[in-house]
């Protein structure tokens, strides 16, 4: 194909694959291939379509996503994705041989119409309500927590604390060595989040927590985690190392390393986007409704929360961003 350098491609997102599933079932015709003709009229020129381009992207993404190639055994995507992805297979168009391209064609072209058929469904359309409806229902409880701590907290800090366990699957369970009774790893991470996430409200009136939030994660590398959330209020800009705070002390006797399981402080992936590190003198993960850029600071924190469960989940289809403790 003229003009398609496939080893120059830029790098795909999961929204790279929304975006071409709904550009195949929102769309009448999927054309993905130009042809223009040469001095020689049995060898046209065949230019890939920016429909066609996208598709190819996908196509050669799929064999390295690790959340398609099973790296992430616990883990199951957004319906839509799955559902073209699988039909991909299918139509065994993810090794399909370019250079027949009129076979090429004809085969995206069946690809598309089933697709559009099992959308369809009513298994499919059930699935896919039940996730946005699980999702709609995080972004409203993120939305009255935030809107009760603003009311009247116009300054306050968030901290991250990663209660982490390394197991191959989140089915993986050990023994209660007083019942005997199977425990799970989500059972074990639950059980400590929960004394700790107690703990720290039972103080809230010294450490000044305003609310506690939790969502579950994992890693690639096998470890499955619960991150709690502290959104803690201030009453002024004199800060002081956290090591001297109320709340690092209730939480500090729960902070430890040991064979597979761990508890420590974390960072929240892109909390402070938009404004530079310490700038000003102003903390990373300080908000300030005074502050310059802060709607856009409390969007990216929301999202970085609630918004990883838009794309993939765990096992089951509901999300884990709850709620755990509010002052309101």
């Amino acid at each position: 194909f003229i003009g398609y350098i496939p080893n120059n491609r830029p790098p795909i997102g999961l929204d790279d694959y929304l975006k071409l599933y709904l550009m195949i079932t929102e769309n009448k015709t999927f054309k993905i291939i130009s042809k223009q003709p040469t001095y020689d009229y049995l060898v046209p020129h065949v230019y890939l379509t920016p429909k066609g381009v996208n598709l190819l992207k996908i196509i050669q993404d799929i064999p390295i996503n690790p959340f398609l190639t099973g790296k992430f055994s616990d883990v199951i995507i957004r319906p839509e994705i799955k559902l073209m992805v699988d039909l991909l297979y299918k139509h065994r168009l993810i090794d399909f041989p370019l250079g027949l391209y009129q076979q090429f064609e004809a085969v995206v072209d069946g690809f598309c119409q089933d697709l559009k058929v099992r959308s369809k469904t009513r298994d499919f359309m059930s699935l896919k309500n039940h996730w946005d409806s699980s999702f709609g229902n995080s972004r409203k409880a993120y939305n009255r927590f935030e809107e009760a701590v603003l009311y009247s907290n116009p300054m306050f800090q968030v901290h991250s604390l990663l209660v982490s366990a390394e197991f191959m699957n989140v089915d993986d369970f050990s023994m209660d060595q007083k019942t005997f009774s199977p425990v799970t790893v989500e059972d074990m991470l639950r059980a400590t989040s929960s004394k700790i996430i107690e703990a720290v409200w039972a103080n809230n009136a010294e450490n000044h927590t305003l609310g506690i939030l939790s969502k579950q994660e994992t890693t690639i590398r096998g470890f499955k985690s619960i991150r709690l959330i502290f959104f803690v209020a201030r009453e002024d800009t004199d800060f002081t190392p956290f090591a001297e705070s109320q709340l690092y002390t209730d939480v500090e006797p729960f902070v430890f390393r040991e064979g597979k399981t761990s508890i420590g402080w974390s960072d929240i992936t892109c909390m402070n986007s938009g404004v530079e590190p310490l700038v000003y003198g102003i903390e990373s993960n300080f908000y300030d409704t005074n502050q310059n850029y802060i709607g856009m600071r409390l969007t990216t924190l929301k999202y970085s929360l609630i918004g990883p469960e838009y794309w993939v989940r765990f096992k089951y289809t509901n999300t884990t961003f709850k709620v755990e403790k509010s002052s309101y």
